[in-house]
């Protein structure tokens, strides 16, 4: 194992080496697989919805109609989100599985519909792309940790699946899961992993020979109360220790972790966030705060 630098090193590193504004795992700029399902869920849900206003305006019997309403049941699935019926179940303070389920609440969401939106015919490709691209975001929850592992893999780490493999393998890394799950971990590692939030897992396990790394990975582009409670989150990680001298990592990349390592001002909010990074490294040196470029460098130095 190479000489690893002290933290301050690897910080240096992710602040003069800014994360790309185009990072390639985070990017899903491909049509979706399943594209044509989406239209053509969307296109039935018009078509039986403009049968039941039709009918509706024929003063047709309700026995009639119902049957229709019930063929709406039917093909609401997953396939409908895209459909102006399914984004407006949202507006409408409900979730499509419950809307299907419930024929008089299907009725009322129905009639809203018609009082309230534009009804035709057309289903066009590029929109229902589009609002699968708003929906990218959600791809992005294991993104990080496989960014991580790829990284690793370069460096000639082995990603192990259990206990036995993690014990006799020199330089690998294991995901969080059942079987390191959160009461696991803290028996055979003996750490105690004491955060605020009892429960909480990471995201991976280290080992490179005799050293022992916890990293908790985090992507981020903007600010707001749901990422500053992310950034508390791993600050909070930078300030845990061990007594067996097992390490934390906190990863972030993304754009706001280059305001956040940049030297603009960007607020006192991002000044309170750099001044309690740079103290709990100065205080626990065995810790990393690292981006891409940090951690990259951080694990060759583990080889």
């Amino acid at each position: 194992m190479k000489k690893i630098q002290n933290n301050l090193h690897y910080f240096e590193i992710s602040k003069n080496n800014q994360e790309k504004l185009l990072d390639d795992f985070y990017v899903f700029n491909e049509k979706h697989p399943d594209l044509n399902k989406y239209i053509e869920n969307t296109k039935e849900i018009k078509n039986i919805l403009i049968t039941i206003r039709t009918l509706q305006n024929k003063k047709e019997k309700s026995a009639v109609i119902d049957k229709y309403f019930l063929e709406l049941s039917k093909i609401i699935s997953e396939f409908s989100i895209c459909s102006e019926f399914g984004c407006f179940i949202n507006a409408c303070d409900n979730i499509w599985y419950y809307v299907k389920d419930d024929l008089d609440l299907l009725k009322e969401v129905t009639q809203r519909y018609f009082n309230k939106r534009v009804l035709n015919e057309m289903v066009p490709e590029e929109w229902v792309q589009a609002i699968l691209d708003t929906n990218s975001s959600r791809k992005k929850g294991k993104t990080g940790e496989n960014k991580l592992i790829s990284i690793f893999k370069k460096q000639g780490f082995k990603e192990v699946f259990d206990w036995d493999n993690f014990f006799k393998t020199d330089y690998c890394v294991v995901k969080f899961s059942k079987k390191f799950s959160l009461k696991n971990v803290r028996k055979n590692l003996d750490v105690k992993i004491k955060t605020k939030k009892q429960n909480k897992t990471l995201d991976l396990i280290i080992k490179a020979k005799d050293k022992i790394l916890l990293c908790e990975a985090k992507h981020l582009n903007t600010s707001g109360g749901g990422q500053d409670k992310q950034i508390s989150e791993l600050i909070e990680i930078l300030g845990l220790t061990e007594k067996n001298g097992i390490s934390y990592v906190s990863f972030l990349d993304g754009k706001y972790s280059n305001i956040l390592l940049g030297k603009n001002g960007h607020g006192d909010k991002i000044t309170t966030q750099r001044k309690e990074i740079k103290k709990f490294l100065k205080n626990n040196p065995n810790n990393y705060w690292v981006n891409t470029a940090g951690f990259t460098s951080l694990i060759s130095g583990l080889k």
